[in-house]
């Protein structure tokens, strides 16, 4: 993989952190509203259940966040785009698809 390719995968994954970032935000302050659960037991079997998929889809924002770290880490390593399994090039086009992708796709199965 040449710099400008590397690059490239820089700037996109900095673009999905930081927009990773405001998500997670926006989940954290629906998390902490003041107002009081309803009175009513059906209202308030629906509000739990929502903040049962809020903390889901904050578990895996924090998961994909990791990830994205880990791929930026690799970057300055100088070893983004190798399989962590088996140190063979991971396809552009997966790369591409997953640019966090720390496993090519042989391995990820």
């Amino acid at each position: 993989m040449n710099e400008s390719e590397v690059s490239s995968f820089k700037k996109n994954l900095e673009e999905k952190r930081v927009e990773l970032l405001e998500r997670l935000q926006k989940i954290e302050d629906s998390k902490h509203r003041e107002d009081p659960l309803s009175a009513d037991w059906e209202e308030q079997a629906k509000e739990m259940q929502n903040n049962e998929v809020i903390d889901a889809l904050d578990d895996l924002e924090i998961k994909e966040l990791e990830d994205i770290n880990l791929a930026m880490k690799r970057i300055e390593q100088g070893s983004f785009g190798q399989c962590t399994s088996c140190g063979e090039d991971i396809e552009l086009s997966r790369l591409k698809a997953l640019p966090f992708a720390k496993n090519c796709i042989n391995c990820a199965e």
